[in-house]
Protein backbone atom coordinates (compact mmCIF):
# COMPACT_ATOMS: atom_id res chain seq x y z
CA UNK A 1 0.00 0.00 0.00
CA UNK A 2 1.08 3.17 -1.00
CA UNK A 3 0.78 6.10 1.65
CA UNK A 4 0.92 9.48 1.69
CA UNK A 5 1.02 12.08 4.44
CA UNK A 6 1.83 11.47 8.15
CA UNK A 7 2.47 8.28 8.28
CA UNK A 8 1.29 8.07 11.92
CA UNK A 9 -2.16 9.62 11.49
CA UNK A 10 -2.63 6.94 8.45
CA UNK A 11 -2.39 4.37 10.79
CA UNK A 12 -4.26 5.74 13.82
CA UNK A 13 -7.25 5.93 11.31
CA UNK A 14 -6.45 2.54 9.34
CA UNK A 15 -8.06 -0.39 11.42
CA UNK A 16 -10.82 1.68 10.64
CA UNK A 17 -11.10 2.12 6.62
CA UNK A 18 -10.09 -1.64 6.70
CA UNK A 19 -13.07 -2.58 8.50
CA UNK A 20 -14.66 -0.73 6.30
CA UNK A 21 -13.34 -2.55 2.93
CA UNK A 22 -12.79 -6.09 3.99
CA UNK A 23 -12.13 -7.56 1.12
CA UNK A 24 -11.30 -4.49 -1.13
CA UNK A 25 -7.81 -4.11 -1.83
CA UNK A 26 -6.10 -0.85 -0.60
CA UNK A 27 -3.68 0.46 -3.30
CA UNK A 28 -3.12 4.02 -1.72
CA UNK A 29 -4.06 6.42 0.58
CA UNK A 30 -3.07 9.51 1.02
CA UNK A 31 -3.66 12.12 3.94
CA UNK A 32 -5.11 15.60 3.27
CA UNK A 33 -4.80 17.97 6.76
CA UNK A 34 -5.69 21.29 4.85
CA UNK A 35 -8.48 21.88 6.97
CA UNK A 36 -8.67 22.86 11.09
CA UNK A 37 -11.41 20.71 11.55
CA UNK A 38 -10.78 17.52 9.93
CA UNK A 39 -8.26 14.96 8.94
CA UNK A 40 -9.23 12.87 5.33
CA UNK A 41 -7.97 9.89 3.86
CA UNK A 42 -8.60 9.35 0.77
CA UNK A 43 -8.57 5.70 -0.40
CA UNK A 44 -7.98 4.23 -4.06
CA UNK A 45 -8.48 7.99 -5.21
CA UNK A 46 -12.05 7.82 -4.75
CA UNK A 47 -13.67 6.99 -1.45
CA UNK A 48 -13.23 9.34 1.15
CA UNK A 49 -13.09 9.40 5.04
CA UNK A 50 -13.20 12.69 7.05
CA UNK A 51 -12.33 12.30 10.92
CA UNK A 52 -12.92 15.54 13.38
CA UNK A 53 -9.99 16.22 15.36
CA UNK A 54 -12.03 17.51 18.24
CA UNK A 55 -15.48 16.21 19.89
CA UNK A 56 -17.28 19.62 19.70
CA UNK A 57 -16.72 19.54 15.47
CA UNK A 58 -19.38 16.61 16.54
CA UNK A 59 -23.02 18.99 15.83
CA UNK A 60 -21.55 20.16 12.92
CA UNK A 61 -20.81 17.02 11.25
CA UNK A 62 -24.28 15.96 12.23
CA UNK A 63 -25.79 19.08 10.55
CA UNK A 64 -23.78 18.20 6.87
CA UNK A 65 -24.98 14.57 7.56
CA UNK A 66 -28.79 15.89 7.10
CA UNK A 67 -28.31 19.22 5.23
CA UNK A 68 -25.69 17.97 2.17
CA UNK A 69 -27.98 14.78 0.80
CA UNK A 70 -31.56 17.54 0.51
CA UNK A 71 -29.28 20.40 -0.71
CA UNK A 72 -27.71 18.17 -3.53
CA UNK A 73 -31.21 17.10 -5.05
CA UNK A 74 -30.75 21.02 -6.22
CA UNK A 75 -27.77 22.13 -6.18
CA UNK A 76 -26.81 22.98 -9.85
CA UNK A 77 -22.91 22.03 -8.58
CA UNK A 78 -21.90 18.50 -7.36
CA UNK A 79 -21.22 18.42 -3.43
CA UNK A 80 -20.09 15.90 -1.10
CA UNK A 81 -22.81 13.86 -0.13
CA UNK A 82 -21.95 13.46 3.68
CA UNK A 83 -23.03 10.06 5.52
CA UNK A 84 -22.35 9.73 9.35
CA UNK A 85 -20.56 6.56 10.91
CA UNK A 86 -19.20 5.58 13.93
CA UNK A 87 -16.79 2.67 14.26
CA UNK A 88 -18.30 0.02 16.74
CA UNK A 89 -14.51 -0.69 18.09
CA UNK A 90 -13.56 2.87 19.12
CA UNK A 91 -16.23 4.84 19.20
CA UNK A 92 -14.74 7.02 16.78
CA UNK A 93 -17.43 8.81 14.42
CA UNK A 94 -16.27 9.82 10.83
CA UNK A 95 -18.01 10.35 7.67
CA UNK A 96 -17.75 9.21 4.56
CA UNK A 97 -18.70 11.02 0.78
CA UNK A 98 -17.34 10.40 -3.01
CA UNK A 99 -14.14 12.29 -3.65
CA UNK A 100 -14.71 15.24 -6.15
CA UNK A 101 -11.77 15.59 -8.44
CA UNK A 102 -10.51 19.14 -9.54
CA UNK A 103 -8.01 21.70 -8.91
CA UNK A 104 -8.16 24.76 -6.03
CA UNK A 105 -9.41 27.86 -7.38
CA UNK A 106 -6.68 29.73 -6.47
CA UNK A 107 -5.73 33.41 -8.26
CA UNK A 108 -2.68 31.73 -9.60
CA UNK A 109 -4.74 29.18 -11.54
CA UNK A 110 -7.83 32.07 -12.13
CA UNK A 111 -4.70 33.62 -14.43
CA UNK A 112 -4.34 30.59 -16.77
CA UNK A 113 -7.92 31.03 -17.39
CA UNK A 114 -9.70 32.95 -20.50
CA UNK A 115 -11.87 35.27 -20.12
CA UNK A 116 -14.55 33.84 -21.03
CA UNK A 117 -13.64 30.71 -19.06
CA UNK A 118 -13.73 32.86 -15.82
CA UNK A 119 -17.04 34.11 -16.62
CA UNK A 120 -18.23 30.74 -17.34
CA UNK A 121 -17.20 30.21 -13.99
CA UNK A 122 -19.09 33.18 -12.10
CA UNK A 123 -22.51 31.86 -13.95
CA UNK A 124 -22.09 28.67 -12.20
CA UNK A 125 -21.45 30.24 -8.98
CA UNK A 126 -24.32 32.65 -9.27
CA UNK A 127 -26.72 29.89 -10.15
CA UNK A 128 -25.18 27.62 -7.58
CA UNK A 129 -25.36 30.60 -4.40
CA UNK A 130 -28.99 31.20 -5.77
CA UNK A 131 -30.04 27.38 -4.86
CA UNK A 132 -28.32 27.52 -1.98
CA UNK A 133 -29.70 31.06 -0.02
CA UNK A 134 -32.92 29.31 -1.23
CA UNK A 135 -32.92 26.65 0.88
CA UNK A 136 -35.81 27.27 3.67
CA UNK A 137 -34.95 28.58 6.66
CA UNK A 138 -37.46 26.73 8.70
CA UNK A 139 -35.72 23.44 7.65
CA UNK A 140 -32.22 24.52 8.56
CA UNK A 141 -33.36 25.71 11.97
CA UNK A 142 -34.67 22.19 12.68
CA UNK A 143 -31.39 20.34 11.97
CA UNK A 144 -30.29 22.94 14.77
CA UNK A 145 -27.88 24.65 12.42
CA UNK A 146 -26.08 27.34 14.00
CA UNK A 147 -27.57 30.99 13.17
CA UNK A 148 -26.28 34.64 14.10
CA UNK A 149 -28.35 37.86 14.90
CA UNK A 150 -28.14 40.23 12.69
CA UNK A 151 -29.49 42.75 14.86
CA UNK A 152 -26.03 42.28 17.28
CA UNK A 153 -23.56 40.83 14.49
CA UNK A 154 -21.54 44.09 13.96
CA UNK A 155 -20.76 44.35 17.64
CA UNK A 156 -19.19 40.39 17.32
CA UNK A 157 -17.09 42.18 15.08
CA UNK A 158 -16.53 45.36 17.14
CA UNK A 159 -14.88 43.49 19.89
CA UNK A 160 -12.83 41.13 17.87
CA UNK A 161 -11.78 44.31 16.21
CA UNK A 162 -10.07 45.29 19.23
CA UNK A 163 -7.85 42.38 20.04
CA UNK A 164 -6.96 41.84 16.52
CA UNK A 165 -5.70 45.94 16.29
CA UNK A 166 -3.53 45.17 19.59
CA UNK A 167 -2.25 42.01 18.28
CA UNK A 168 -1.73 43.32 14.30
CA UNK A 169 -1.31 47.01 13.80
CA UNK A 170 2.47 46.95 15.43
CA UNK A 171 2.98 45.44 12.07
CA UNK A 172 1.11 47.80 9.79
CA UNK A 173 1.91 51.12 8.54
CA UNK A 174 -0.49 54.09 9.37
CA UNK A 175 -2.17 54.03 6.17
CA UNK A 176 -2.82 50.33 6.59
CA UNK A 177 -3.80 50.76 10.05
CA UNK A 178 -6.25 53.52 8.50
CA UNK A 179 -7.41 51.62 5.92
CA UNK A 180 -8.64 48.61 8.45
CA UNK A 181 -10.10 51.23 10.94
CA UNK A 182 -12.25 52.39 7.92
CA UNK A 183 -12.88 49.07 7.08
CA UNK A 184 -14.33 47.63 10.11
CA UNK A 185 -16.72 51.33 11.33
CA UNK A 186 -17.83 51.41 7.48
CA UNK A 187 -19.49 47.68 8.41
CA UNK A 188 -20.51 48.72 11.55
CA UNK A 189 -22.64 51.29 10.32
CA UNK A 190 -23.99 49.53 7.52
CA UNK A 191 -24.83 46.88 9.99
CA UNK A 192 -26.13 48.61 13.10
CA UNK A 193 -28.56 50.72 10.66
CA UNK A 194 -29.73 47.91 8.09
CA UNK A 195 -30.61 44.71 9.04
CA UNK A 196 -29.79 42.40 6.61
CA UNK A 197 -31.56 39.19 5.44
CA UNK A 198 -30.79 35.71 6.80
CA UNK A 199 -30.05 32.64 4.25
CA UNK A 200 -28.16 29.60 4.94
CA UNK A 201 -24.47 29.89 3.83
CA UNK A 202 -21.78 28.27 3.33
CA UNK A 203 -20.20 30.20 5.24
CA UNK A 204 -16.50 29.38 4.27
CA UNK A 205 -16.37 29.70 0.76
CA UNK A 206 -12.51 30.08 -0.39
CA UNK A 207 -10.22 29.39 -3.13
CA UNK A 208 -9.52 25.89 -1.69
CA UNK A 209 -13.56 25.01 -1.55
CA UNK A 210 -14.34 25.16 -5.06
CA UNK A 211 -12.88 23.05 -6.99
CA UNK A 212 -12.35 23.31 -11.41
CA UNK A 213 -12.03 20.40 -13.88
CA UNK A 214 -9.11 20.88 -15.45
CA UNK A 215 -9.62 19.48 -18.82
CA UNK A 216 -12.76 21.44 -19.04
CA UNK A 217 -12.09 24.82 -17.23
CA UNK A 218 -15.71 24.91 -15.44
CA UNK A 219 -16.70 24.57 -11.87
CA UNK A 220 -16.65 20.98 -10.65
CA UNK A 221 -17.63 21.00 -6.80
CA UNK A 222 -18.18 23.28 -4.01
CA UNK A 223 -16.69 21.42 -0.89
CA UNK A 224 -16.48 21.43 2.69
CA UNK A 225 -19.78 23.46 4.18
CA UNK A 226 -19.18 25.52 7.39
CA UNK A 227 -23.31 26.20 6.97
CA UNK A 228 -24.72 28.75 8.49
CA UNK A 229 -27.93 31.02 8.94
CA UNK A 230 -26.04 34.13 8.22
CA UNK A 231 -25.80 37.32 5.69
CA UNK A 232 -25.87 36.00 2.21
CA UNK A 233 -23.00 38.73 1.67
CA UNK A 234 -20.54 36.73 3.22
CA UNK A 235 -20.28 34.18 0.75
CA UNK A 236 -19.30 36.24 -1.94
CA UNK A 237 -16.30 37.42 0.11
CA UNK A 238 -13.79 36.04 -2.24
CA UNK A 239 -15.19 37.02 -5.42
CA UNK A 240 -13.02 40.05 -5.98
CA UNK A 241 -9.69 38.30 -6.01
CA UNK A 242 -10.93 37.26 -10.01
CA UNK A 243 -11.32 40.70 -11.23
CA UNK A 244 -14.67 43.00 -11.02
CA UNK A 245 -16.01 40.73 -14.60
CA UNK A 246 -15.79 37.77 -12.62
CA UNK A 247 -18.12 39.59 -9.50
CA UNK A 248 -20.29 41.23 -11.33
CA UNK A 249 -21.20 37.84 -13.89
CA UNK A 250 -21.86 35.92 -10.53
CA UNK A 251 -24.16 39.49 -9.53
CA UNK A 252 -26.20 38.97 -12.18
CA UNK A 253 -27.04 35.56 -12.33
CA UNK A 254 -28.42 35.66 -8.80
CA UNK A 255 -31.20 37.57 -7.77
CA UNK A 256 -31.40 41.37 -6.58
CA UNK A 257 -29.88 42.28 -3.49
CA UNK A 258 -30.52 44.89 -0.80
CA UNK A 259 -28.78 48.25 -1.14
CA UNK A 260 -26.16 47.77 1.55
CA UNK A 261 -25.10 44.00 0.20
CA UNK A 262 -22.28 44.84 -1.46
CA UNK A 263 -20.89 47.63 1.12
CA UNK A 264 -21.30 44.07 3.68
CA UNK A 265 -19.13 41.97 0.75
CA UNK A 266 -16.42 44.52 1.04
CA UNK A 267 -15.95 44.11 4.83
CA UNK A 268 -16.26 40.46 4.50
CA UNK A 269 -13.49 40.30 1.48
CA UNK A 270 -11.31 42.46 3.55
CA UNK A 271 -11.98 40.63 6.73
CA UNK A 272 -10.41 37.24 5.20
CA UNK A 273 -6.72 38.32 5.44
CA UNK A 274 -6.78 40.26 8.65
CA UNK A 275 -8.09 37.36 10.41
CA UNK A 276 -5.50 34.94 8.53
CA UNK A 277 -2.83 37.20 10.10
CA UNK A 278 -4.33 37.49 13.41
CA UNK A 279 -4.92 33.84 13.99
CA UNK A 280 -1.62 32.62 12.51
CA UNK A 281 -0.02 35.51 15.62
CA UNK A 282 -2.39 33.87 18.11
CA UNK A 283 -1.16 30.14 17.20
CA UNK A 284 -5.04 29.58 16.40
CA UNK A 285 -3.62 28.20 12.80
CA UNK A 286 -0.40 26.91 11.63
CA UNK A 287 2.08 29.67 11.84
CA UNK A 288 2.39 31.53 8.88
CA UNK A 289 2.58 34.79 9.83
CA UNK A 290 5.10 36.78 7.53
CA UNK A 291 2.89 35.25 4.70
CA UNK A 292 -0.11 36.24 5.94
CA UNK A 293 0.75 39.87 6.58
CA UNK A 294 2.14 40.23 3.35
CA UNK A 295 -1.15 38.98 1.88
CA UNK A 296 -3.23 41.57 4.04
CA UNK A 297 -0.40 44.15 2.93
CA UNK A 298 -1.12 43.21 -1.24
CA UNK A 299 -4.77 43.12 -0.58
CA UNK A 300 -4.80 46.95 0.99
CA UNK A 301 -2.55 48.10 -1.83
CA UNK A 302 -4.73 46.70 -4.54
CA UNK A 303 -7.94 48.17 -2.62
CA UNK A 304 -9.45 51.60 -2.10
CA UNK A 305 -12.14 52.26 1.19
Amino acid sequence: MAKTGDSAVIDKYLPIVNGYYPDVSIENITLFQDGYDHDVLLVNGHQAFRFPRAKDYGKKDRVENIFLPEFTKVSSIKIQEMTGHTDPRSGVPYQMYTFIPGVQFTRVFATTLTEQELVSIAVDMGKFLTALHSFPIARARSMSMDEIDPKTFWKYFEDLYEKIKRKTFPLLSKDEQRWTENLVKEYINVSRDNQFKLVVTHNDLLAEHMLIDEKTHRLSGIIDFSLRIADAAHDFSFFDRYGPLFLETVYKNYPPVDNSFDRRRIFYAGHVPIINLYESMTGKSENMTETHLQELKEYISQTNI
